[in-house]
């Protein structure tokens, strides 16, 4: 987690004996492993030698054996309370075992005894940034930055990604450019920045930086600049890319000891003697999310005489109705926001998980950590990332569908994959869409067709927006109704709109609620819905048909660009999804001109419950198949997983 101040306490009053000087010197060059062997070796003649101790320490955290480090650290602390270094360490375990206002108090003690140490204050930041108090990171941050002696780059990069976190783009941008102008090396600031560029709909340099990143690293083969998430959203990328970028980013970001092959799991009863599969579903999102919006219903519907069902909660308890309705869909829900990566897998493995499901991949506060550790003998990759995580040991198959995850696409992941008949995506049919507030009351103006929008400024990009301006120029009177972006990004929106010749009064922010009820209702007031390229609406392009909006969309070549073709076709809507830009451009404009066309379409969305894409009960039992399939593969010594195409209605 941070940095480790080597020169405090004892290690800056050493005896200048030569096995201390000899083990400092290898403090100094962070050779942990080496460390840890000839502190060991000092310690087995002189139990309580301070300075053997503190390195040990030290050599443990750069291993990441937190569990190690934390008793040997706190009984160090015992024998030298005085040492704000030992304190600093001790935060910083703390913080990795998510023990987090232990890890706040220790990190205070050490400011106590030491006052502004830029170490310590960065990794008091990192701790909040740990646990999502965004700005209550921005502080400490900007203390070790001002009280370093030189640039605090590693402080300057911990309060970019804070700022970003906490929306607050433009900040962010600030500090990414600032660190690419002074670095103009370093890739994984400059990823960065394009990230934050897409999120404040700021496109004046997008293809310049896209065009360096791609010479600078050999059109993405080299070096882990990026996680894997941002680049879904580049256009240009295609399937070969994205794997390499994932595959290169693993090690970066697990620990080698973690991806070894380190022993087996425990042996197995065959397939025969499993009376129910236990399935455990693995989120920070259960919660007021599109995650957890999306796969409620599917988890409600699995048949419990075949299958026992676990939760296992990563993220916040939002005390929202829906984190309870999820809490009462499995038949067991296990809180472990506050388990560190070892404990996590260890529970896991505990309750006998047969096919774990990993719903978050490379988004925000997944733990592809404990996946390293092999939580169960089948892990799955599903939902929430679309895309490959890069190695094999962090799942085995990936759930997709013939139109997301082609099987001649295979090569492109290292997950085997997993077709599910119809989309792969679940919907919640449980709560259909209100009462639509008026035209006046959502903003829009009284007459005029609506197209809409409401995805995330990520997916927007030049190419999208020239693609819309000029739908707009062909349907006088139209207007463009898309969420309000971060920031100043709706201000720039309204500059790019008027640079292409269009009324900035036709475009449409509409503010961003938090009831999904308050969303659905409103969104019944748009006539068409415009998907994005090459990252495609998903949970949003589920809204607008569930809402009975119909939906054009861009067929792409990647997992993310063929989402919402996915979506359309369990919808029985493929007349819908466009092979080029001019097609796309003809469908939105000749359902413009031809209404009673586009009534067609919101009559047959009409018949909900005859539309594959809302058979809830059925996804969940191709689902179920899968799960099966997976098993018997697995019961039947398979080890090289061979690809599953369920059978059913495409």
């Amino acid at each position: 987690m941070g940095k480790k101040s080597k020169r405090s306490g004892p290690f800056a009053a050493a005896k200048a004996d030569p096995e201390s000087i000899a083990l400092m010197r290898l403090v100094d060059a962070e050779k942990h492993a080496e460390v840890e062997t000839a502190a060991n070796r000092i310690l087995a003649k002189r139990p309580r030698h301070l300075l053997a101790m503190k390195a040990l320490g030290f050599a443990l955290i750069g291993l990441q054996r937190f569990e190690e480090a934390l008793p040997l650290i706190e009984f160090s602390i015992q024998l030298n309370p005085r040492d704000p270094e030992l304190h600093n360490n001790l935060g910083i375990v703390l913080s990795m075992l998510m023990r987090w206002e232990d890890s706040l108090s220790a990190f205070n003690d050490a400011l106590a005894l030491q006052g502004d140490d830029p170490e310590t204050l960065r990794n008091l930041g990192v701790a909040y940034s740990r646990m999502h108090r965004w700005n209550d990171a921005v502080p400490p941050l900007l203390k070790a930055i001002e009280c370093h002696p030189g640039d605090f780059v590693e402080a300057v990069v911990v309060l970019a990604d804070v700022l970003a976190a906490a929306n607050r783009v433009d900040e962010a941008w600030t500090c990414y450019n600032e660190l690419w102008r002074n670095d103009p090396e370093d890739m994984a600031a400059l990823s960065s920045l394009l990230g934050v560029c897409l999120r404040r709909c700021d496109w004046q340099s997008f293809q310049e930086h896209l065009a360096l990143i791609r010479q600078k690293t050999s059109d993405f083969s080299t070096g882990a600049y990026a996680n894997p998430f941002s680049p879904l959203a580049w256009p240009g990328l295609d399937r070969a890319s994205l794997k390499v970028i994932a595959v290169n980013y693993v090690p970066s970001r697990i620990p080698a000891s973690f991806l070894a092959d380190r022993k087996a799991l425990p042996a197995i009863p065959p397939a025969a003697r499993v009376e129910r599969l236990k399935i455990g579903y693995f989120s920070a999102d259960f919660r007021n999310h599109p995650v957890g919006q999306l796969v409620v219903k599917a988890f409600e519907s699995h048949d419990r005489s075949r299958f026992e069902v676990f939760g296992y909660s990563l993220g916040i308890d939002d005390a929202s109705p829906l984190r309870q309705r999820l809490a009462n869909a499995f038949e067991h829900f296990v809180d472990l926001s506050a388990a560190g990566f070892s404990e996590t897998a260890k529970r896991i493995q505990s309750d006998g998980i047969h096919i774990l499901v990993d719903l978050n991949g490379w988004t925000a506060d997944g733990r592809p950590e404990s996946l390293a550790m092999r939580c169960a003998p089948i892990q799955v990759n599903w939902l929430g990332y679309p895309g490959t995580m890069g190695h094999p040991r962090l799942a085995d198959y990936l759930l997709g569908d013939r139109v997301v995850t082609p099987l001649e696409d295979a090569p492109h992941y290292t997950e085997t994959l997993v077709n599910l008949p119809g989309s792969y995506m679940p919907v919640d049919t449980l709560n259909l869409p209100g009462t639509a507030p008026s035209r006046r009351d959502a903003g829009l103006p009284d007459t005029g067709f609506v197209y809409c929008s409401f995805n995330n400024s990520y997916k927007f990009n030049p190419e999208v927006f020239d693609l819309w301006v000029r739908i707009l120029d062909a349907t006088p009177g139209s207007v463009l109704w898309l969420s309000h972006p971060p920031g100043e990004a709706g201000d720039r929106l309204r500059q790019e709109i008027k640079l292409r010749g269009i009324d900035p009064d036709r475009l449409v922010l509409a503010s961003r609620v938090q009831d999904l009820a308050e969303h659905h209702a409103r969104i019944q007031l748009a006539d068409l819905a415009l998907d994005t390229f090459p990252y495609n609406s998903h949970s949003t392009g589920v809204d607008a048909l569930w809402c009975g909006v119909p939906m054009v969309s861009l067929y792409g070549c990647t997992f993310p660009g063929r989402v919402a073709a996915s979506l359309l076709k369990a919808a029985g809507l493929d007349e819908l999804i466009a092979n080029s830009k001019d097609e796309y451009f003809r469908i939105a404009v000749d359902l413009f001109d031809h209404p009673e066309r586009l009534q067609k379409y919101k009559d047959h969305l009409a018949l909900r419950g005859a539309l594959p894409l809302f058979d809830t009960p059925a996804f969940t039992s191709g689902l179920e198949q899968a799960y099966l399939q997976m098993w018997d593969q697995f019961s039947n010594g398979v080890r090289r997983p061979i690809v599953v195409d369920v059978p059913g209605n495409h």
